[in-house]
């Protein structure tokens, strides 16, 4: 009898595994994607130089600038951000420091919103990375049409100083 017993119980769990396998669905380790590219004129940067005179932790650049839908179409939103100064060149890397920039982007009248922020390294000289090389932040979130957006910004600056920006946003 204890054998019956085992064996019902051996095909009742085997049946509620099953069952629930079915009702949650397995995750999916390839997330599907959806791609908007954006194109940012030349921003407009505006340092704020706290402490003493020069690079010092803290200093923050802010800056904003016209977004499109297509490369010099018609305006389709705003970035606001800041890249505030986290860590100072050293002298075994005397020509990089690190910047924390926070990236807010507007569309629809304000509306529709994506954030973004990541760390990245800068020549102490200049406000801005590296035309050519895309950096990659962290998507935070969104508001409207872009509510719980999680994913990755790709910026890539041109050599005329403007940006392409590219969201992949998550599923």
């Amino acid at each position: 009898m204890n054998l019956m017993v085992t064996t019902r119980i051996i095909g009742l769990a085997a049946v509620l595994a099953s069952t629930l396998l079915a009702a949650c669905g397995q995750h999916s380790t390839t997330a599907s994607t959806e791609t908007l590219t954006v194109y940012e004129d030349k921003p407009t940067l505006k340092l704020l130089d706290l402490g003493p005179p020069g690079n010092s932790p803290g200093d923050v650049y802010h800056f904003f600038a016209p977004l499109h839908s297509s490369p010099g179409g018609p305006v389709a939103g705003e970035v606001f951000g800041s890249k505030t100064l986290i860590k100072m060149a050293t002298d075994t890397n005397p020509n990089l420091e690190t910047r924390a920039t926070v990236l807010l982007f507007t569309f629809a009248n304000q509306q529709d919103q994506i954030v973004a922020l990541g760390a990245r390294d800068y020549p102490p000289t200049a406000g801005e990375f590296d035309a050519g090389q895309p950096v990659v932040r962290a998507i935070l979130g969104g508001t409207g049409k872009y509510m719980g957006a999680r994913g990755q910004l790709a910026s890539t600056r041109n050599g005329d100083g403007s940006y392409t920006q590219v969201f992949t946003l998550l599923k």
